[in-house]
Formats: structure tokens, C-alpha cells, sequence
């Protein structure tokens, strides 16, 4: 037999005699890149697809169950069917939006949820959620299986309101809400110290910024909605003005002798009309009218002096207490408006420095003792008995730069008519 060497001859691969046998090899075939590159993406796919089977039949759950982790706004509704997850996300809304609450504290305020047309679709919510794991591409079902199952898939509840009921019940609760502001003013305390009372800026609901803010807990299956202001409403006195101008200052005072007289009912009188009289605020050109603080008071008889002589009356002491405010008035060198005298010497107070005053009665008519706040800044008028038994009468202002002096001067002296004197301030 012939045989066919690599070469084409007969004898290729027979050695001759005395000839070195040759070994010849063929070399290796190349493997296509390209072949690798097609089974590596055909096994990836593959086992994407087994992932995704595998992984989907971890947390699919039954046919007509919801993949776990997967919540509608608070509810975890994995694991549950679809009926079950209606009636617990119904229920969750249901005692969630029954009242709403917006803002927090004593700020805050609830409105219904059947006031506002709350109404929430589960069902549609729940149609969602059974989608996960379920919906698009096998590529879809292994991302919505790694979200639930790591991070959890949060499904919103598709709820809303009714805008007519909602801007209405707004509008009714923006009512008590709003707060007007409030100019800086100022009080007196019982000591006579007085306190500044700061402004206050206003409030207003901003009702179309609170619905918006609405509609996003809803969302959220939260029965908490924060509120929205408006630009607040500013004060037209400011607390800077008040600073400026509050009366501190002692501008004019006076003082009488409160136990010279030891009657009980007159001491009571005393303290009662000048406790009315006491941390008395005027404005700039107002008047202030003894007897307008004090004729509605309820007293008891003592010692009165009228018509030149003594009596006993109801309201017995009050000329000591109008007598000793309208000599503090007169130091402060404000206006007197009225002012009437006794025609008789006085045993509290010096001869032309007293005013009388009379409520009117029997016939006759009423006689007040009034001054006005000539200055330009507020006024307080202070009047009370200290613990030394002293009758104190005090005006307090800003400093006017002025210093008074007063005498008194005798006008006449009559058996009948009894004695007048006149006061002058300098």
C-alpha cells in the first residue's frame, strides 16, 4: 500500500534505512472572541430569567397575594390578598382621617374629615401594589422583587377632598386662627412700677398654601397638616414707641396725714376712693375726673366738712383723698379744669390746697375736681395709704424740665359765709 506522505508522497511517513524519522504537528485552531462573547451574554440572560423566576417566587406570594414589603402610605400590605389589604388600608384611613389635625399645639386646630370631602380609593391603591412583581418585563420583576425586598416599595394612597367643603371648613376654622396684632402698651403694677407691654404681630391662615399642604398628607395617609401663614398683620404702635414715652417719672406728688383721724368708716372711704384712683392712665389731652372714678363706690357715713361747718354723710373722707391727687396735679403744672374749695380750715391739708368734691344731691348739683394731661406724653395717676399711715397722690410722666412752687393767699373771711383762700402756682 501506498502510503501519502503530508508532502502528497506514497511514503511520507515511512523511515527509510538509516533515515532519522520526522514528526511533523499541525498547529492549534484560534477560538473566536466573538463565540465567547455570545454564550457569556446567553448565560446571563439565563440567569437573569432564573433569578427573576426564583426571586419572584420568594416574594410574589400565592396568586392572590401581595409581594412582602410592599406598603400603601402606613399599611404593610405584604403577604396580604387584595380583599384583605381594601379593608385594612379603609379601616387605617377611616380612623386616620376621621379628624385632621393642622398645625400642633395651642396653635393648632381639627377639622373633620367628612367636613373637608375627604374620600380615599383603596381599591386603586390596592390594584397597584398587587402589581409589584408582577407588571412589565422579566427584567421589571426581579428590580420591583430587590426594592421590596431590600428597601420596600411604598405605594401612595390615592385620596382627595372635596375643595368647595374643604375651602369652606378652612374658612370657618380661619375665623378663631387669625389674630389681629397688638400695639406695645403699658401697666402699672400695684407697686407703681410700670411695665412695658411689647407689640405683637398678627396672624393670618394662608388657606390656599394649608389646602396644598393638604392634599400632600393625604398622600401620605397622615392625618397632620402643617399650616401656612400669611404675611402677619403688623402692630401700629411699636414697643420702641411705647419705651420711648412710658411714664416712669415722678412729676408731681403730694402727701396728707391719713390717721388724723381715727373713724374706721372714714378710713374706709379713703382707701376705697383712692384704690379707684390709683394706677389711673391719661392720654395726651385727656381729662382726668375724680368723680368719674369714684361715684359708683359704695360707702359708709363719716365726717364731712360743708357749708362752714362739720357733718356726717355717706362718703365722708373722699375731699381728702380729691384734695391731696389735685395738689399733685398742681405740681405737675397740668391744667386744672375744675376745682372747687371748702370755705372752712381743713385739719389735713394747708388753707387753699383742698378740693371739694360733692356726687349732687338735695338739691344740689354735682362739683367734680378735674385736670387734664396738658403734656405730651401719657400720664399715671397713683394715689394710696402706706404702711406709715400717709396718703400718697403722684403723677408720674417723663421729666418736663419744670419745677413748681404754690402758695396760697386769703381772699376773706366771713362769720356767715366762712373763709376763702386762692391758691397761685408759679
Amino acid at each position: 500500500m501506498k502510503e501519502i506522505s503530508k508532502e502528497g508522497g506514497p511514503r511520507a511517513n515511512r523511515p527509510s534505512n538509516g533515515e532519522t524519522t520526522r514528526m511533523v504537528r499541525r498547529k492549534p485552531k484560534k477560538i473566536s472572541y466573538t463565540r465567547r462573547r455570545q454564550a457569556a451574554a446567553l448565560a446571563l440572560v439565563a440567569a437573569v430569567i432564573l433569578v427573576g423566576v426564583v426571586v419572584f417566587a420568594l416574594t410574589g406570594g400565592g396568586d392572590d397575594e401581595i409581594a412582602s414589603g410592599v406598603s400603601i402610605g402606613s399599611v404593610d400590605v405584604g403577604g396580604m390578598t387584595r380583599a384583605e389589604a381594601r379593608k385594612t388600608v379603609q379601616g387605617d384611613a377611616a380612623a386616620t382621617f376621621e379628624k385632621i389635625s393642622f398645625g400642633t399645639g395651642e396653635d393648632g386646630f381639627s377639622v373633620g374629615g367628612e367636613e373637608l370631602g375627604v374620600e380615599v380609593n383603596a381599591a386603586q391603591a390596592v390594584d397597584e401594589a398587587y402589581a409589584v412583581g408582577r407588571r412589565g418585563n422579566v427584567f421589571q420583576h426581579v428590580s420591583d422583587a430587590t426594592r421590596s425586598r431590600l428597601g420596600g416599595v411604598h405605594v401612595d394612597l390615592v385620596a382627595g377632598y372635596d375643595q368647595d367643603k374643604a375651602k369652606g371648613a378652612l374658612a370657618k376654622a380661619a375665623e378663631g386662627y387669625n389674630q389681629e396684632p397688638q400695639d406695645a402698651s403699658f401697666g402699672v403694677t400695684d407697686d407703681g412700677k410700670v411695665e412695658v407691654e411689647e407689640a405683637q404681630n398678627g396672624r393670618v391662615l394662608d388657606q390656599d398654601a394649608t389646602l396644598a399642604n393638604l392634599e400632600g398628607s393625604l398622600r401620605n395617609m397622615s392625618g397632620q397638616v402643617p399650616i401656612a401663614q400669611g404675611q402677619p398683620p403688623r402692630p401700629e404702635v411699636t414697643t420702641a414707641e411705647v419705651q420711648s414715652y412710658k411714664p416712669e417719672e415722678v412729676i408731681g406728688e403730694y402727701q396728707t396725714d391719713f390717721l388724723w383721724d381715727s373713724n374706721p368708716n372714714r378710713q374706709y372711704n379713703m382707701k376705697l376712693a383712692a384704690k379707684a384712683v390709683n394706677n389711673t392712665v391719661l392720654a395726651p389731652g385727656e381729662t382726668f375726673s375724680f368723680i368719674g372714678h369714684t361715684k359708683t363706690l359704695q360707702y359708709k357715713e363719716a365726717k364731712t366738712f360743708s357749708n362752714g361747718g362739720i357733718g356726717i354723710a355717706n362718703g365722708g373722707g373722699l375731699c381728702q383723698v380729691s384734695s391731696t391727687v389735685y395738689m399733685a396735679a398742681q405740681y405737675a403744672g397740668l391744667e386744672i379744669v375744675e376745682r372747687h374749695p371748702h370755705y372752712a380750715v381743713l385739719p389735713y391739708i394747708k388753707p387753699g390746697f383742698d378740693a371739694t368734691v360733692w356726687f349732687g344731691e338735695n338739691g344740689w348739683g354735682a362739683q367734680d375736681m378735674r385736670f387734664k394731661n396738658n403734656t405730651d406724653g401719657y400720664l399715671v395717676v397713683r394715689e394710696w395709704v402706706d404702711e406709715k399711715g400717709i396718703l400718697n397722690a403722684q403723677i408720674l410722666g417723663k421729666d418736663t424740665g419744670k419745677k413748681v412752687e404754690m402758695s396760697t393767699e386769703k381772699i376773706y373771711e366771713h362769720p356767715v359765709k366762712g373763709i376763702k383762700w386762692t391758691p397761685t402756682r408759679r
